[in-house]
């Protein structure tokens, strides 16, 4: 990778860097990224064999940050560990809805678009700016035997630096939630992500999202377009979460205490 005037579109001979973790080795690969403050946010994958899914920040003055390989951050189809929470509100679990992986196609997150919110501006309790990410992947909180797809949007603070020990160069900030589409009339749910395009209003809590959704019903690909409010998804993050029960070996709400920070806070 190298930066590359505009202006007279040339490349910047000298300043090379490896391109790991900014873009795909298989360019076929669903990626997205944008550039904040000088600061590269991505999300793809971090191998060659594509089975290492990461939202990555990198090329600016902070460490860089990347997400963790286990199942409860992004879901690869090779499959991470189950360690850690799940930042995610709790959808329902039923599996006799229409949105199994189709047989010709993988359960690897599919990464879709990105955008940069900007809420610290004329705030006055220092919230911070969000990055958010869109994307499917395959499902780890329902009790089916067939792999589910499900649609995402995942959030990470700006300002994020990571934490301490384990936490190293790693987010302490991310969250992700079931992005729901569904036409409740005809029990179709559509699972699977294409596009996203942000609508900014004149102050970041008019942000609206739109998301382009295909599924299959029968032996039709049906699509629709949905909208959220920047402000719905938050309410989101801010809701119940799962956590990844090691006795029962299945995922459940999270029903103790909330910590304090709260987790992604």
């Amino acid at each position: 990778c190298a930066p590359q005037e505009l202006s007279g579109f040339t490349l910047d001979q000298v300043a090379f860097e490896d391109g790991k973790g900014k873009c795909p080795y298989d360019p076929t690969k669903g990626h997205t990224g944008l550039i904040v403050d000088g600061e590269l946010y991505s999300a793809t994958f971090n191998n060659f064999l594509g089975t290492e899914p990461v939202i990555l920040r990198n090329l600016g003055p902070h460490y860089s940050m990347k997400t963790e390989y286990l199942t409860s951050w992004l879901n690869g189809r090779a499959g991470g560990t189950q360690r850690g929470t799940a930042r995610a509100p709790p959808p329902p679990a039923r599996c006799n809805l229409p949105f199994s992986v189709p047989p010709t196609s993988s359960a690897e997150p599919h990464f879709v678009a990105s955008a940069y919110v900007q809420e610290s501006a004329a705030s006055s309790t220092g919230d911070d700016d969000k990055v958010y990410f869109f994307f499917s992947e395959r499902a780890v909180e329902y009790d089916c035997y067939a792999e589910q797809v499900v649609a995402r949007v995942a959030r990470v603070c700006k300002g994020d630096v990571g934490g301490a020990r384990t936490l190293q160069k790693k987010w302490t900030t991310f969250l992700k939630a079931h992005l729901v589409c569904s036409a409740p009339e005809q029990q179709l749910h559509f699972n699977r992500l294409q596009a996203v395009f942000t609508l900014p209003g004149a102050e970041w809590q008019d942000t609206t999202f739109f998301g382009v959704f295909q599924a299959r019903w029968g032996d039709v690909d049906v699509s629709a377009i949905c909208r959220y409010h920047i402000l719905e998804v938050k309410k989101a993050f801010e809701g119940p979460y799962k956590e990844y029960r090691e006795q029962a070996q299945k995922w459940g709400r999270y029903l103790d205490e909330v910590p304090s920070p709260r987790p992604g806070a």
